[in-house]
């Protein structure tokens, strides 16, 4: 199983240049010298928080007096509050319908929906489980009920159930799961929500019979990293824009606690969900991830906005193990004796 992923750890994805050049002027709006604070409300579906919790730190040094309080839900609860009113931003794994666009449309005067991105939505399961990859047939055979007990996937699997855990069930993992594996059939009775991404990682780590499903961000975040180098430096080898290295984010992946499982096209090869993958489209699981926003275009959305899908606020994305939508990108395959 694992025989068929190909080339890992083989290569580098490097930023290049912006496909859209997006101007980011903290301290302005429209040439006017931003003097007073200025802030911000959103939401966000929770599989995206390591991604949206390093744009608001990085926003917020780079543009003082610029805040953003977000709050973290399933992606249903995101929706409905954009389209009450209840809050102006947001961001989730899809784009509006055109029935959504057009009912915050008779809202707003402004309303804008950008593409920031594309995840990879991964499986996980526990160390000692000897499956390693799963067909999109067998996944939603999994999901369906199916298949019910992981010897049934492979004579090397355990005789014991298959127990399936998601962040919550309006959340887009749930979601986009549902909508491009099941035609329309609910989940079986083996899948249940526990409540959030953290606790789905933590299940599956503890739990030899959990399969769980979860954003490929929370597999490559380095928070040791993070809570050891002061954020100027952090910001400083941001802006320095230079490659980003695909073989320590592929690292980080395999070393996260979990075992993260390839996927195949049914009888094709299998893939984990490595940036490459995601790039050259051999990952069959990726979503895209979109930021709207019906605020005006002046104060912190704006800027925010601006930030995020600009160059630094791409390359960051880039750090997080998935794809900014908004950048060149180049691949080079490189050899590591092995």
């Amino acid at each position: 199983m694992d025989g068929k992923v190909t080339r890992r750890l083989l290569t580098v994805l490097a930023v290049v240049t912006l496909l859209t050049s997006v101007a980011t002027s903290c301290g302005s709006d429209g040439g006017k010298k931003q003097k007073s604070v200025s802030s911000m409300t959103m939401v966000c579906d929770e599989a995206f928080r390591n991604i949206m919790d390093q744009e608001i730190e990085v926003f917020e040094y780079v543009c003082p007096d610029n805040f953003v309080l977000c709050n973290y839900v399933p992606q249903s609860v995101a929706v409905d509050s954009l389209l009450s009113g209840r809050t102006r931003n947001a961001v989730i794994g899809r784009d509006l319908t055109p029935l959504e666009r057009k009912a915050l449309k008779q809202k707003f005067s402004s309303v804008r929906s950008m593409k920031i991105a594309v995840d990879a939505v991964a499986l996980i399961v526990n160390p000692e489980n000897q499956i390693s990859s799963l067909s999109l047939k067998e996944i939603s055979q999994i999901l369906t009920g199916d298949i019910t007990r992981w010897n049934q996937i492979s004579p090397d699997g355990a005789d014991a159930p298959i127990n399936v855990v998601f962040d919550n069930r309006g959340s887009g993992l749930a979601t986009y799961m549902r909508d491009s594996l099941l035609n329309g059939r609910d989940f079986a009775k083996n899948v249940v929500s526990i409540g959030s991404v953290e606790k789905v990682f933590n299940t599956v780590r503890d739990r030899k019979d959990a399969i769980g499903v979860i954003g490929v961000s929370w597999l490559t975040r380095s928070l040791e990293e993070r809570d050891s180098i002061a954020i100027s430096e952090r910001v400083a080898d941001l802006q320095k824009g230079e490659a980003v290295n695909g073989v320590e984010i592929n690292e980080r992946m395999d070393n996260s606690g979990v075992k993260v499982l390839a996927v195949m096209r049914n009888d094709a090869l299998s893939y984990k969900p490595y940036q490459q993958y995601i790039y050259d489209g051999n990952y069959p699981l990726t979503r895209p991830i979109y930021l709207i926003s019906t605020a005006g275009m002046v104060g912190c959305a704006h800027r925010f906005y601006a930030f995020i899908t600009g160059n630094d606020g791409q390359r960051l994305i880039m750090r997080t193990g998935v794809m900014p939508a908004r950048m060149q990108i180049n691949v080079y395959e490189v050899t590591t004796g092995k």
